[in-house]
């Protein structure tokens, strides 16, 4: 058997006789990570060894001059990537060889002002962009060959860099005007519209506004500061409540939460360490069981988790993307090894 494209797959045998059925769910990946050099104004290709984890660098694939590309995502089924091209104002769309990996430029699209971080949605029918400049959410349709179709611009009256999506693909969520409230946004699947249907109780906050999803859909993590914003999360209703405010009085840029829903990790932008916390997936309340420290001269930008939970891959301004093994009974991060994927990095995408 063999999966003919990425993403979640379900597997289901019956029996001759109709009166038995199994169904099982898994999941096809490549193996491929990318990252936006923004530095270099290129996008790095690496290929993760199943076994051990490490990557090895790849040919990198340049962008127009001067675009700064910051965001990256890739389509569900793996055929498409895509970047937000913080000076250019462009979103660029680049087309993947499934059997190497390899990119080609295919494009550029009108972005808005700053264009930053981006997301497909499961079906690979939207794409929406925080347009920090333009202080917007911008809404794509995408063609069956990867091209965008500009449909609309949500005005969020602030600019930010921050944007997710829930587990189930149906909600949007954005920092309130305030920059102490996460809204949420219902996703009409007939036009890709935007309706703001839940504010979240106010957090303190100086304006960081990373959000992670739990595998269950029923807990959000604000990487907000001082302190970390748990919420609950309505999939009905798009309504949230206040879960938990835990101290953290570092400046998260981004996370990360494991596969089996236990694990939670903060990437701590300029305090140069990473923070980890076990969940209760019950309550999803957290607890501190482990820091990483010595990263020292670097800006760390976001972390990411291979699909099977084996293995994670940190962005880093001074040059090496770091590669770490996780204990799968307790989430504890060891480092690995590093590389040099032809710059420095902003973002980060498993394939």
């Amino acid at each position: 058997m063999q999966g003919i494209g990425n993403g979640k797959v379900s597997i289901i045998a019956t029996s001759s006789d109709g009166r038995a059925r199994a169904e099982s769910k898994i999941t096809v990946y490549s193996g491929y990570v990318y990252s936006t050099l923004n530095l270099a104004n290129r996008v790095g290709h690496l290929t993760m060894d199943d076994d051990t984890g490490v990557l090895t660098a790849n040919l990198t694939t340049a962008l127009l001059p001067m675009s700064d590309p910051n965001g990256i995502t890739t389509d569900p089924a793996g055929k498409f990537l895509y970047t937000g091209d913080f000076q250019s104002g462009n979103i660029s769309l680049f087309s993947i060889n499934q059997s190497t990996g390899e990119l080609t430029a295919n494009g550029n699209f009108p972005a808005g002002i700053n264009p930053r971080n981006l997301l497909v949605t499961p079906d690979g029918k939207y794409l929406y962009l925080a347009a920090e400049g333009s202080q917007s959410i911008r809404t794509y349709s995408i063609n069956g060959d990867g091209t965008l179709n500009f449909l609309n611009s949500f005005p969020t009256t602030i600019g930010h860099s921050q944007i997710q999506i829930s587990r189930d693909g149906n909600y949007i969520f954005y920092l309130s005007p305030t920059l102490t409230e996460l809204v949420s946004y219902r996703i009409n699947y007939i036009d890709g519209g935007l309706t703001l249907v839940g504010t979240s109780p106010s957090f303190a906050n100086d304006g960081s506004g990373n959000v992670s999803t739990h595998p269950n859909g029923n807990f959000l993590y604000v990487g907000s500061y001082p302190s970390m914003t748990i919420l609950s999360f309505d999939r009905n209703t798009g309504n949230m409540g206040l879960v938990d405010s835990v101290a953290h009085s570092m400046g998260i840029n981004g996370s990360a939460i494991h596969p089996n829903g236990l694990f939670y990790y903060t990437v701590n932008i300029n305090h140069e360490s990473i923070s980890c916390y076990r969940i209760d997936p019950n309550t999803g309340k957290i607890s501190l069981f482990q820091t990483i420290n010595g990263f020292v001269g670097s800006s760390l930008r976001f972390l990411i988790i291979d699909p099977t939970g084996r293995f994670a891959y940190l962005a880093d301004s001074n040059g090496q993307l770091k590669h770490f093994s996780i204990n799968q009974m307790n989430g504890e991060l060891t480092l690995i090894g590093s590389v040099n994927p032809g710059g420095v990095q902003w973002n980060l995408v498993f394939l």
